[in-house]
């Protein structure tokens, strides 16, 4: 088929080091080499060069109009928000256009869009070309965009989510959350599957070598991957460590990333005088994480308690294909995936003094840290990228059939 893989979200550059860049490029790898000829508009390409078997269109507009200068009623901030919508809806026009140009020089079969706050793109142009629109679906964004940023322009962004999920041929949640949210707000919930985040297992494998940053050479390596976000539990990994290091000196901690708690996180390495067992990598680019993972003997998600958790870390899928004990929270799709005690250990959610007594009971039985290794490797590939371009090929099979 030829699939039109569509990410109108400015913050999203399909050559950058988010995670949901790794996905738009894991994704639409695995779709070509299912088979597929994909062409990605998006409204962000980004600098980096990661191997990709599509072509990439960047989509913009000159948002000549768009300045905080167009809205001089209001005050600055309301102002600054509303052009920065305003540039999203005008990206959003402008890839619409671009499949209507582009299906009339040369058709395609499918259009599948990354669900992003300002756009319907998908959707209208799939009900103007009357060919099928899968709409895959990675977080509650309007609720998240009004809880932590104050949305403008409220009642537009429900009814473009509302046009979304209820125009869409089919909704792909990345998990049974996302979901749930979804036909809470209109999705038909036969129309709306779960499919989880994945992993390439040919570059993520146990035989992987190991990059070795200074200052983990014999050490017990504790190691995170993610970006710095009050929601990822940086604060419970840190008092843990804090905790370990009073039980052994042998232990490191690695955190591989960077994010809004950067600074905080040095403050508190300063503070209580952790400089030399810790190591901050910074964003490190994709291709570099199988070693750094294989560096760590355990590897921790240890996600705070949260009322909401809807998320599908990739983190977790790339702990487990690498080989690696994983100590993290019993919260969502994640004791869906891991088997406590099997292929990982799970702790209650924020719970210190269990993730501190997880990871001594793994220092201390290496047999147990290669046996949960091993299992999870197994384990995690059903979870693999071409799994997953393999059920959205299946799904979209039907779709272009019934049409």
């Amino acid at each position: 088929m030829k699939i039109v893989y569509v990410s109108a979200d400015r913050g999203i550059p399909v050559f950058g080091n988010k995670g949901a860049s790794v996905h738009i490029r894991e994704l639409v790898n695995a779709l070509a080499a299912v088979g597929h000829e994909v062409t990605v508009l998006s409204a962000c390409r980004g600098p980096g060069s990661s191997p990709l078997m599509a072509q990439v269109v960047e989509v913009q507009t000159d948002g000549s109009s768009l300045s905080p200068d167009a809205f001089p009623f209001v005050g600055q901030e309301i102002a600054r928000a509303r052009a920065k919508i305003g540039r999203s809806l005008g990206i959003s026009s402008a890839i619409l256009n671009c499949l209507l140009r582009s299906y009339a020089q040369e058709k395609f079969d499918l259009i599948y869009e990354r669900y992003s706050l300002w756009s319907a793109t998908g959707v209208r142009a799939s009900q103007e070309l009357r060919i099928p629109c899968l709409v895959e679906v990675n977080a509650p964004l309007r609720e998240e965009e009004q809880r932590y940023r104050d949305l403008a322009l409220a009642a537009d962004a429900e009814a473009i989510e509302a046009e979304v999920f209820a125009g869409a041929d089919l909704l792909l949640a990345v998990s049974k959350e996302v979901k749930v949210y979804a036909v809470g707000r209109g999705a038909d919930p036969d129309r709306t599957l779960v499919i989880p985040n994945g992993v390439d297992p040919e570059r993520f494998h146990p035989a992987v070598a190991p990059e070795c940053p200074e200052g983990t050479a014999g050490k017990f390596v504790l190691g995170f991957v993610g970006s710095f976000k009050a929601w990822h539990g940086i604060e419970v990994l840190l008092e843990a460590f804090r905790r370990l290091l009073a039980h052994s000196p042998a232990y490191h901690l690695l955190l591989v990333g960077d994010g809004p708690l950067r600074g905080w996180i040095e403050g508190y390495v300063q503070g209580a005088r952790l400089g030399e067992t810790i190591t901050l990598t910074g964003w490190v680019p994709h291709d570099r994480l199988p070693g750094l993972i294989q560096r760590m003997d355990v590897a921790v998600a240890p996600y705070p308690l949260l009322d909401d958790f809807y998320f599908s870390p990739l983190k977790l899928f790339e702990y487990l294909a690498v080989g690696k004990p994983v100590v993290a929270s019993r919260i969502g799709q994640i004791h869906e995936v891991i088997e406590d005690g099997t292929t990982g250990l799970l702790v209650r959610p924020g719970a210190i003094e269990e993730l501190v007594e997880s990871i001594e009971r793994l220092r201390h039985d290496p047999r147990l840290r290669r046996t949960l290794g091993v299992a999870a490797s197994r384990e995690v590939r059903r979870y693999s990228w071409e799994h997953n371009a393999r059920r959205v090929t299946a799904l979209a099979e039907a779709l272009v059939n019934e049409g």
